[in-house]
């Protein structure tokens, strides 16, 4: 959580470790951060090697009755929100040190803050569609975030391989408030992230829902756009205007986004809460009506439909579906996680828990389940499958687990296949550099990346059509989702200059300049890479002077060096690039080829 003034926050250098101790059966491993609230720290089950995410209220904010009373009220009402989108809450209790303690799901994925940006507008919206579905199950349970972020969504994999956003720490912003009073509030503490925080939370600490829409909004901005509307944040004066501060539209900033998405943006992030959407869902509906706007990509991944086949012997009655006594449904895609029920009427809403029975060789046991996916009548006829919703069983019991288990192995999987348990061991050891995944130089042509993707694709599509177990056809969409996420990132020009700028890799932003990629374009991205290394951009200002005053001695090597210095520092400085190119090409003409990068022209070769 980013406060930027806090008198009961202590420094990280005085969080004393918990690592070593016990939480019940859990063994604290490691730390995985510190923020205003406590320390999370990674959480392993001896018996069974299940892992978890542990997160300890400060010792000095526990001290606090009233904070310590509040983090587990709080934490009580996020357990409650259950949905595919939002990282669960399992436990609240008194933990290690008599300090309270919040018990979590462990999410393994990658922090939207640690990628590189902009995102195409087609990534954005399934990721943003996404989080509003989450947020709309808090929502109804009455739990309001207050402080969403690049830093608290990850985005991960669901146990179909379907990419999938998750959302931490909800309810945490409402713990921190409990530290200060409304005239503290108001006379200038901020409680949460600058750049997010919508303008009434800088004078007030009542939640509403609109607040995350706002904050939605401007993490929408960024990844369209690569920068943040309001830069840094609404600081100082900033905060205290009357008047709606309206920054550029992302349309005008890149061509790309549709001006349809852009307004959707721009109403997400209005200045007075009101004129803003007045609800998750409401921007949840803006952003499917905008999609019509986007084409689609050829190779884009659609979300995984659910399967059809109604396991033999398995009867499902479920209460709550328009009738007093529960009725019989039609039940699909058991897994030890839940099921999908065929439904044509209007589904129940999402985080609904509903009542159902499982029946299965003359034994019937009861269950639980949460409301977390609604599969629409557009979906449904898009899939030629049924429409209806998925549910996710709450806390079920070892025998249903064993039912379930019993159903999946009467209606029998078939053998792992050998072949694809090779390629999936092979891809598995590759890492997540797109380059090295593809199997290509860093700095090979558009042309090959596009060939390799659709060589890769239609390697993994030879096996859809086999039989397969349930955890490779998993594992088999993850490789396809993978393969398409290389193909993203190496495929566009400005998506591929961002990622070759954070791995310094200037023969693939050579490439991107030869592809067209201009100034303009580049600017946004630019700025948010310099913006977060601080210092960066003076420093490679300086290298630039001395590489000029090198270049005007002749010296054409130690410029060339110096040049190279400083463009690592500034990699999207593309007029600079362009320079060094040309000099080293005139510098080395007989020992090394390298790119000509003027309009029109191609390289004869990129650098190695």
């Amino acid at each position: 959580m980013g406060v930027a003034s806090m008198g009961c926050v202590r420094a990280r250098e005085e969080v004393e470790s918990m690592v070593g101790q016990r939480h019940g059966p859990l063994i604290l491993e490691r730390m995985l951060g510190v923020g205003a609230i406590g320390s999370v720290y990674l959480a392993m089950h001896p018996a069974t090697g299940k892992r978890f995410a542990l997160r300890l209220l400060h010792p000095h904010l526990a001290a606090n009755p009233v904070v310590r009373s509040r983090f587990l009220v709080e934490a009580q009402a996020a357990s409650r929100v259950i949905h595919r989108n939002v990282a669960r809450v399992l436990d609240v209790r008194v933990g290690p040190a008599d300090l309270p303690t919040l018990l979590m799901e462990y999410v393994e994925g990658e922090r939207l803050s640690f990628m590189p940006v902009p995102f195409s507008p087609t990534e954005v919206m399934s990721l943003l569609i996404q989080v509003l579905e989450g947020l709309e199950a808090a929502h109804a349970r009455g739990v309001v975030h207050c402080d969403l972020k690049p830093d608290n969504l990850i985005l991960t994999r669901d146990t179909h391989g379907e990419r999938q956003v998750q959302v931490l720490d909800f309810g945490m912003a409402s713990v921190l408030a409990s530290c200060f009073s409304q005239e503290e509030i108001a006379s200038g503490v901020v409680l949460g992230s600058p750049a997010y925080m919508a303008p009434e939370q800088w004078v007030t600490t009542a939640a509403d829902t609109r607040m995350d829409v706002y904050a939605l909004g401007v993490i929408g901005y960024r990844l369209l756009t690569g920068r943040l509307p309001f830069g840094r944040g609404r600081l100082g004066e900033v905060r205290l205007q009357e008047q709606e501060a309206r920054p550029p539209a992302p349309h005008t900033l890149d061509s790309r986004i549709s001006k349809v998405l852009s307004l959707v943006i721009m109403q997400a992030i209005a200045w007075r809460p009101e004129d803003r959407f007045p609800s998750s869902r409401d921007f949840q509906l803006a952003l499917i009506q905008a999609q019509r706007h986007i084409p689609k990509p050829t190779l884009t991944l659609q979300p995984v439909a659910p399967r059809t086949q109604e396991p033999a012997g398995l009867q499902v009655r479920v209460a709550g579906l328009g009738s007093s006594e529960p009725r019989a449904v039609q039940a699909s895609d058991v897994t030890s996680e839940g099921l999908f029920i065929a439904y044509e009427g209007a589904p129940p809403p999402l985080a609904a828990r509903l009542a159902l029975e499982l029946s299965f060789h003359g034994k019937t046991l009861p269950a639980a389940g949460d409301v977390v996916r609604h599969v629409s009548q557009d979906e449904a006829r898009a899939w030629s499958v049924s429409a209806g919703f998925f549910l996710h069983f709450v806390e079920p019991s070892p025998e249903l687990s064993a039912l379930v288990a019993q159903v999946r192995a009467n209606n029998g999987e078939p053998p792992p296949d050998p072949e694809l348990a090779q390629l999936l061991s092979r891809t598995a050891a590759l890492g997540k550099d797109p380059y090295i995944f593809l199997g290509l130089p860093d700095s090979a042509s558009f042309d090959e990346v596009r060939q390799r993707a659709e060589t890769a694709l239609r390697r993994v599509e030879v096996f859809w059509s086999r039989p397969l177990p349930a955890n490779q056809r998993r594992d088999l969409e993850m490789l396809r989702a993978r393969v398409d996420a290389a193909r993203r990132t190496l495929g566009d020009p400005l998506t591929r200059a961002s990622y070759d700028a954070t791995k310094g890799n200037a023969h693939g932003i050579a490439r991107c300049i030869l592809a067209g990629l201009s100034d303009e374009a580049v600017g946004p991205i630019r700025r948010a890479f310099l913006d977060a290394r601080p210092g960066s951009e003076a420093r490679a200002r300086s290298l630039f002077i001395q590489a000029r005053s090198l270049e005007a001695q002749h010296a054409l090597q130690q410029a060339v060096d110096c040049y190279g210095q400083a463009l690592a520092l500034d990699p999207l400085h593309l007029a600079a690039q362009r320079h060094y190119w040309a000099l080293r090409r005139h510098l080395r003409p007989m020992t090394i080829s390298v790119p000509t990068i003027n309009p029109g022209r191609s390289p004869e070769a990129v650098p190695r």
